[in-house]
């Protein structure tokens, strides 16, 4: 289990006793069969995991080291340069004649990182409080509603939106608040801490926000990614939770291919 303490303002997080051999190594183990549907891209489930192991088990600067290579693992591995890594379809897209267009598919690289997050959030689980829920709710209802006023109304469902969700939560959203909160903005928050502790808040935001660009191709999209980065940040500056920020940006991304125009 983890401890969450709030330290000068910002989420202190502590496991209460650190991994052993067999928690170590058996799930290691495990991961290591994703090399088979997945190739090269399940090869670096097992190292990820490994990764995440060293951030609770290591002290100081073999710490920081920790954090620093489980983050280049993601951003590797997600990045294309590694093969393997094209969609996976599981349904026809969504378009209709409003100009809407929602995919059914996933990256296998995002779906390698979330069920490797997974795992490890099963050895050492954080819950989700009901004091998170209105910092949810309002981190969730600023970027819809902004959304609402940038890019109007398009209410929408059907079996390849509701796929669609269920992919965003289990890969995209666990996957990328993997990468951003668990390890960029806690580990940033580790070592900047007191005056300096609203910078990696800040900083991730930024991140989150380019690495979107992308997807975000138009300055009202791009506005509203900013945006809800910043929530996401805030949430788990507030928070200090991982699944709260998971739910959150699960609620902006669900409540945007749901009533939202998707894309503009």
């Amino acid at each position: 289990m983890f401890s969450l303490n709030v330290h000068d303002g910002t989420p202190v997080i502590r496991a209460a006793t650190p991994f052993d051999t067999k928690s170590l190594w058996l799930p290691a183990s495990l991961l290591c069969l994703l090399a088979i549907p997945f190739g090269w891209i399940g090869v670096f489930a097992p190292a990820i995991w490994l990764g995440l192991v060293a951030m609770e088990n290591a002290r100081r600067w073999k710490r920081a080291v920790s954090f620093v290579i489980t983050g280049a693992l993601m951003l590797v591995v997600n990045s294309g340069l590694v093969p393997g890594n094209d969609h996976i379809t599981v349904l026809a897209p969504y378009t209709d004649a409003e100009g809407n267009v929602i995919y059914a598919s996933l990256r296998p690289a995002k779906a390698i990182i979330a069920l490797t997050v997974v795992v490890f959030m099963l050895f050492r689980p954080q819950p989700l409080r009901r004091a998170d829920l209105p910092v949810i709710a309002a981190a969730v209802a600023v970027p819809v509603l902004l959304g609402a006023l940038l890019l109007g109304v398009s209410p929408k469902l059907n079996a390849t939106i509701a796929i669609a969700a269920l992919i965003n939560l289990l890969v995209v959203c666990i996957a990328e608040e993997g990468f951003f909160r668990w390890v960029m903005q806690r580990g940033l928050g580790e070592w900047l801490t007191g005056k300096w502790r609203w910078l990696p808040t800040l900083l991730v935001a930024a991140l989150f926000t380019t690495l979107h660009t992308g997807w975000a191709a138009t300055p009202a999209l791009m506005a509203l990614v900013g945006v809800a980065g910043l929530g996401y940040a805030l949430v788990w500056q507030l928070r200090g939770s991982f699944w709260a920020c998971v739910f959150t940006h699960w609620g902006v991304n669900l409540l945007h291919m749901t009533l939202l125009r998707y894309p503009v």
